[in-house]
């Protein structure tokens, strides 16, 4: 993966296939969960609190800019161009306040504002 770039949903959830079957020794069944414990002897969920830790280290180690993984944490939404069209008004004012936070949080950063209009 390029730094400054998040792996497709395709590529992950191909990444995340091979992990399951390596780890378990089989291929996921329909009642497997998704994104799964690693550490557990047999398949179960992966604790959200943790799986909230290792998306922020994605993020990080992806490049992606602070004032966006600030946005993440305060809204849970991970915007981009191609999925913005997507969201409410009420989600665009939420990542617009979340943004605008961190730069008053982070004044010195300057930075390229990421506010998002409606198209």
């Amino acid at each position: 993966m390029k730094k400054g770039r998040l792996p497709t949903i395709q590529e992950a959830m191909e990444e995340n296939r091979k992990a399951f079957v390596e780890k378990f020794g089989r291929e996921p069944e329909p009642n497997d969960p998704v994104l799964f414990d690693p550490d557990a002897d047999t398949p179960q969920p992966i604790d959200p609190e943790r799986l909230q830790r290792e998306m922020l280290e994605v993020l990080k180690a992806a490049g992606i800019p602070d004032e966006l993984i600030f946005a993440y944490e305060r809204t849970g939404l991970m915007v981009s161009e191609l999925n913005q069209h997507l969201l409410s008004d009420r989600d665009i004012a939420e990542w617009n306040a979340a943004i605008d936070e961190y730069f008053r949080l982070h004044p010195k950063e300057g930075g390229k504002r990421r506010r998002l209009r409606r198209r």
